[in-house]
């Protein structure tokens, strides 16, 4: 049986890539999404016509009860979570700089980061019970120019 990897944000961005990458390894692979559903399941597609298994699972990232479900359904479908790949775009308010507030700023770093405390939350347990996990974290280059890119994404 292949690894199973669960990628957040994996209908667009540089994680629709790493899903297909992990499939072509033999990977069967979880590709979350929070609303692009069309793109998720191209993903999907794409990752199945590379040779791989790969499944969409809607979930907010920021949503405890929608990250249970994702690792739950994933749990069901393939008995496990080998890697968690996280790099989920948390949605923020589009401004300049010069505009931005502390509470803007802070308030989106605080959903990233529980986003990321949530998912890791939920597959460390059966990593430690295993003896096996790895755990990847991403970014882009959203992180360093929010507003031309984010803009255009809108």
């Amino acid at each position: 049986m292949g690894r199973v990897a669960v990628i957040t944000g994996a209908s667009r961005g540089i994680d629709a890539p790493t899903a297909l990458v992990l499939a072509e390894q033999g990977f069967r692979v979880v590709v979350n999404y929070r609303s692009s559903a069309e793109q998720a399941d191209e993903v999907v597609r794409a990752a199945t016509a590379a040779g791989g298994e790969a499944v969409a699972i809607r979930a907010d990232v920021t949503a405890p009860d929608d990250v249970a479900g994702m690792f739950e359904e994933t749990e069901r479908r393939w008995g496990r979570v080998d890697v968690l790949v996280h790099n989920a775009l948390i949605p923020d308010d589009v401004t300049s700089f010069a505009d931005l507030s502390w509470e803007q700023l802070g308030g989106k770093l605080d959903r990233e980061l529980h986003a990321a405390f949530l998912v890791t939350k939920a597959v460390v347990p059966g990593m430690i019970s295993r003896n096996y996990g790895r755990l990847v974290y991403l970014t882009t280059v959203l992180s360093r120019r929010p507003t031309a890119i984010l803009a255009w994404l809108r």
